[in-house]
């Protein structure tokens, strides 16, 4: 990971370190470790439903991008649409991110090829063709330094009017992405001096788990998440991070028990 320099969060990427990687970038492009299409689920744009799009993150052997939240360090990906009249963009939808680094230094984001992806909606009344779309793109890639990186890009059909590897990439996507919190399932957490205590009760079949919070500063990434089973379900012992200065009235983020199951938390906080 990157160097350790403290600037606010406990090891935020600081805007020297962004100086320096540009200067670095200029000897070395993002370019070249981070490829960037733009592409679509499909070739027209229906009324009353949205028009999938994404940004096609592939990334070279060991450099990463970052999560909505980075972690300790980093930026994730930000994206100015560029639409025709009458479209407008939704949010990005984050795959579940994996952890990066190790030590005192750990992150939130994603190697090899990811696929962020949002709706567009229009306020048209009839089906229109692949409307011109472009976006700028700015990203932070990262292996033992960080690059940031910007593009600008255009929505084109694919090479021979192909549409099923695209296809294809949005519904693997969707595999990946975090689901509600499952009927049944209760959330909460316990808040002491030093730890959260989350707790998940309906379930008693969960073997392991891991939290990763969707607000920064709020538990210490770093630190072992320890596990607990028991009949009503099981607990997660979250250190604090030591930039939480003030109480939290809910804990967000993700719970992962294991491939493809990943659930959103929003768990009330009750201190003692």
């Amino acid at each position: 990971m990157k160097m350790d320099l403290v600037l606010g969060r406990k090891v935020a990427l600081p805007w020297l370190m962004l100086m320096v990687a540009v200067l670095l970038s200029a000897q070395q492009p993002a370019q070249s470790h981070a490829r960037i299409e733009l592409i679509a689920e499909q070739n027209t744009a229906s009324p009353g439903k949205p028009l999938w799009v994404g940004l096609l993150f592939q990334l070279d052997p060991g450099w990463h991008i970052y999560w909505q939240n980075p972690g300790d360090s980093g930026e994730p990906p930000k994206v100015q649409w560029r639409l025709p009249q009458g479209f407008t963009a939704g949010a990005i939808l984050w795959p579940v991110p994996i952890r990066l680094g190790s030590g005192t230094v750990v992150d939130y984001g994603y190697e090899e090829q990811v696929l962020l992806m949002a709706p567009l909606t229009s306020t048209s009344q009839r089906a229109t063709s692949l409307p011109g779309i472009s976006a700028d793109v700015k990203y932070i890639v990262c292996r033992e330094m960080c690059i940031p990186g910007k593009a600008h890009l255009t929505l084109t059909p694919p090479a021979g009017g192909n549409w099923s590897r695209w296809r294809a990439l949005f519904e693997q996507t969707r595999q990946q992405l975090p689901k509600p919190l499952l009927p049944g399932w209760k959330a909460s957490a316990q808040s002491d001096k030093t730890n959260f205590v989350l707790s998940v009760k309906g379930t008693s079949q969960i073997r392991s788990a891991s939290f990763f919070p969707l607000v920064p500063d709020q538990i210490d990434n770093s630190s072992r998440q320890t596990f607990a089973s028991n009949r009503a379900g099981f607990q997660l012992i979250l250190k604090k991070s030591e930039q939480l200065i003030k109480p939290i009235s809910t804990l967000n983020g993700l719970i992962v028990i294991g491939p493809g199951r990943a659930y959103e938390v929003a768990a009330p906080v009750i201190s003692h």
